[in-house]
């Protein structure tokens, strides 16, 4: 009797721990591929918000199955890590596809920014012909064509950026060109509509 008791108390206790929750690892590890993968693909330049939250339920889910390991092996739950998990891998390929679409408008962009700045920097040649000549607009003109000088150096920084495939670098290169190229025009537009009323710009 004792025995059969001892047999049967067995049988609970290894069906009762069969049916325990283990923990999520090859889940775990699939959702550190993908956002290594990611990571690879540019995701936290280019769609920085995707990726942080890829990033903060890959942690949330690591702490998650931390506090349930740490609990009685019977009341083990780890289906919202689970969840957590599975919105990584998600989450992740999603970033991945949205990169390449975001790197395709940030070039259209790009190009953009460097046909305007170009437009600016000509405009700034041609009003430095008509700008005031006095010692301080001569002084003005120096520093104005040293600028210029500047901008086309971001110029060359930029589509050299574009084309080595650091788009957003040559993003940001661009958008600066641009705006010190206008902000040159601009400058000279005053200057000369000072000297000569009605006939700036």
């Amino acid at each position: 009797m004792k025995t059969r008791w001892t047999w049967g108390g067995l049988l609970v206790i290894g069906l009762l721990w069969a049916g325990c929750a283990s923990a999520p690892n090859e889940q775990l590890e699939a959702a550190q591929r993908a956002l290594q993968a990611a990571d690879s693909a540019e995701a936290d330049v280019y769609v920085a918000d995707l990726y942080r939250a890829a990033q903060d339920s890959l942690a949330a889910a690591q702490a998650e199955i931390e506090a349930q390991n740490a609990r009685f092996v019977l009341a083990r739950d780890y289906k919202r890590a689970e969840q957590l998990l599975q919105f990584v891998a998600e989450t992740a390929q999603q970033a991945i596809q949205q990169v390449a679409e975001r790197k395709e408008a940030l070039r259209a962009e790009t190009e953009a920014l460097i046909a305007e700045a170009r437009q600016a920097l000509m405009q700034t040649h041609e009003l430095l012909g008509r700008a005031p000549r006095g010692k301080e607009g001569a002084i003005a003109l120096v520093s104005i064509r040293e600028d210029a000088t500047s901008v086309e150096g971001l110029l060359n920084e930029a589509s050299a950026a574009l084309e080595r495939g650091d788009v957003f670098q040559a993003h940001q290169l661009a958008q600066q060109a641009r705006d010190r190229a206008t902000g040159l025009v601009n400058e000279l537009n005053e200057a000369i509509a000072k000297t000569r009323p009605g006939q700036g710009s």
